[in-house]
């Protein structure tokens, strides 16, 4: 059984101010419009970790129930005058983390505009650690031990393609916590072990993660009751190598027409360096070159780098595309010798007994795009499937 210990953390600390919470609806048709009031609530907050809802409940002459839309910053309406409370619940990780509330008295005509300042009732913590899509470090379970006065009880990771992830349930504010993370293979050895400290309340907020070689995004969200949302990512050091084969993957391209572009992801813990590296394609039924000697370039992990004609807008690396729509190759090369490759082919070039084809949605208007869960049956066309252009990120569509 191995256990590794690990030093040399750098977090990043950003602290986000948590506005105030309203909304409004409802205008009573038989009413005129010069018998109600006015309401404005403004809507200013923060984007949480797991974030669910928020739900605002307005109690008067008339009782409304709103959930407010993602991205949505405020709302007006016309209400009836008389007395009114409006209550505002935060929602996160399936829990209530704020609430507040404020009461008013609404005049025939008048213009009001209202806030509710929130105060915070419970927090978090949540854990996501990229595996790289070949999981090279062996990692099959976890769990996260979570230690406290009258409190103990383990999470289990959620281990998936791309990451393994962990949310606790409500922690107390006012409350110090002892937190550790156990990491097994399949074997069930002991990978990794992370041991660390958490204090929860209004002003002190301590995270001491001890992590090594293995890359790793931690995101701590403890709603406060000073408003505010303490959010730590820590970022821990990786190797810096060439790729081999696997290493990076082609992930999204678009044939034919101005927008042609080719994307690749590096689906490792570290840090590539691309010098010596190429990109190939079909040309007029010939394979060729795309990139010249001079390209260099550096990938982080989970990171993506897209090569495109001149008028691909966010394209890193300009490369002369001339793609054919109906069937051709992609192919990235580096000096250990081809990383990843790809032949594709439209439905017009596929036949019962085409055994070494396989059937890709080629559409002129749109991308082609791999989820990356299907990692490794990309050769299949079948699990590819169109979207709309998402350079630089994941598919945002789903293969059959």
């Amino acid at each position: 059984m191995r256990v590794v210990h690990f030093s040399q953390i750098f977090p990043i600390l950003a602290i986000f101010t948590l506005g105030f919470l309203g909304c409004s609806l409802a205008e009573n048709p038989e009413t005129s419009s010069a018998e109600l009031s006015h309401v404005h609530l403004d809507v200013a907050r923060s984007t949480l970790p797991l974030q669910d809802s928020l739900v605002v409940d307005l109690m008067g002459p008339d009782t409304f129930h709103l959930v407010l839309s993602d991205g949505e910053s405020f709302l007006e309406q016309r209400l009836n005058p008389g007395e009114w409370n409006f209550y505002a619940k935060q929602y996160a990780n399936g829990m209530l983390v704020e609430q507040g509330e404020i009461s008013a008295t609404l005049d025939v005509g008048e213009e009001a505009s209202l806030s509710i300042s929130m105060h915070a009732v419970a927090g978090f913590l949540y854990v996501k650690i990229p595996l790289g899509l070949e999981n090279s470090l062996g990692i099959s379970a976890g769990v996260l031990q979570m230690r406290g006065q009258d409190f103990s009880k383990d999470y289990p990771f959620e281990v998936g393609t791309v990451d393994a992830s962990v949310a606790t349930d409500m922690l107390i504010l006012g409350k110090n916590y002892e937190a550790k993370i156990l990491l097994f293979s399949t074997e069930g050895d002991t990978l990794y072990a992370i041991d660390s400290q958490v204090t929860i309340d209004g002003e002190h907020f301590a995270l001491d993660w001890t992590l090594n070689s293995l890359y790793a995004d931690l995101s701590l969200s403890i709603v406060t009751d000073s408003i505010r949302t303490l959010a730590v990512t820590a970022h821990l050091p990786a190797k810096v190598r060439f790729p081999q084969k696997g290493d990076v993957l082609i992930s999204e391209f678009m044939t034919e027409g101005k927008e042609e572009f080719v994307e690749i992801y590096n689906a490792t813990l570290d840090t590539l360096k691309l010098e010596g590296c190429s990109l190939w394609a079909t040309a007029s039924s010939t394979l060729k070159p795309m990139t010249d000697s001079t390209f260099t370039a550096r990938m982080a992990p989970g990171s993506y780098l897209v090569f495109g004609r001149d008028s691909v807008v966010g394209s890193d690396v300009n490369v002369p595309l001339a793609m054919p729509g109906t069937k051709g190759s992609i192919v990235f090369r580096c000096a250990s010798g081809t990383v990843d490759s790809l032949f594709y082919a439209s439905a017009k070039n596929v036949t019962s007994d085409s055994l070494l084809i396989s059937e890709f949605p080629i559409d002129s208007k749109l991308s082609v795009q791999l989820p990356l869960s299907h990692y490794h049956d990309r050769s299949e066309g079948r699990v590819w499937c169109n979207g709309e252009f998402s350079l630089h990120a994941a598919a945002n569509c789903e293969g059959i």
